[in-house]
């Protein structure tokens, strides 16, 4: 099930790490359980096997810190990855759709963000985004091309931005109606309107005793997601 909304920051770097401030995670907080709060995080330039590929993270891993900037190498990145398996099937969609979508829009991507954000949003609304991904399946010695060119055509910072947009709009394919890009600001991005699936929610009624135990329990399968709401249900009734 993919979440009803999404706030993200995004990360592209040529480093081994990436950094977010507390300003970036506290963007991230979301006040419904079935929203998420996401990092993603790209990197280019290290690693031939596994460069080129988006790190998706739920930031409630992240946050609760007293304000304080959190550094985050790509080894853990992974690790943290590994155990939110909520987000699998948001991560198999970017994962499939990332290298076409990347090779579909280089050239418009050179054109500027203004330009790109206004084919994505045209197509976006007109529901005909995947009718502009190639058919064909992109090598990988062609995605890594595109993402060299990617940085060296825009700069780190500029291919960046450019990332952030690409990545809001191949996300939306997923069934989210509504796109809003920060430019400046946080979060960079917020994808709302979900049309994949409907949900139909369930209400239960448990002691507090209780709520403290199934909260530890999904705490100790690695949901902090779902910990965290269970308990902050419980805050706002009590």
């Amino acid at each position: 099930m993919l979440p009803s909304a999404i706030k993200a920051e995004v990360k592209l770097t040529t480093g081994p790490g990436i950094a977010l401030a507390a300003r970036e995670l506290d963007a991230l907080a979301v006040a419904a359980a079935d929203a998420v709060g996401l990092v993603a995080a790209l990197f280019v330039g290290g690693d031939r096997d596994r460069d080129g590929r988006w790190i998706l993270v739920d930031a409630a891993d992240y946050q609760g810190r007293r304000g304080d900037d959190v550094a985050v190498a790509r080894r853990a990145l992974l690790a943290t990855a590994r155990t939110q398996r909520w987000l699998e099937p948001l991560r198999r969609h970017v994962d499939e759709l990332w290298p076409p979508f990347l090779q579909a829009f280089a050239d418009a991507a050179e054109r500027g963000h203004a330009a790109l954000v206004e084919e994505l949003d045209a197509l976006h609304r007109a529901g005909r985004l995947r009718e502009a991904l190639p058919r064909e399946r992109v090598l990988g010695v062609e995605h890594a091309a595109a993402m060299r060119r990617l940085v060296e055509f825009h700069g780190e910072a500029g291919a960046g931005r450019i990332a952030q947009d690409l990545l809001a709009y191949a996300m939306a394919m997923a069934g989210y109606r509504k796109v809003t890009l920060n430019a400046v600001g946080v979060p960079d991005f917020v994808l709302e309107d979900c049309v994949a699936e409907r949900r139909e929610r369930v209400a239960l009624s448990l002691a507090p005793a209780d709520v403290e135990r199934v909260a530890a329990l999904c705490r100790a399968a690695g949901d902090e997601r779902l910990a965290r709401a269970l308990e902050d249900g419980m805050a706002v009734k009590g």
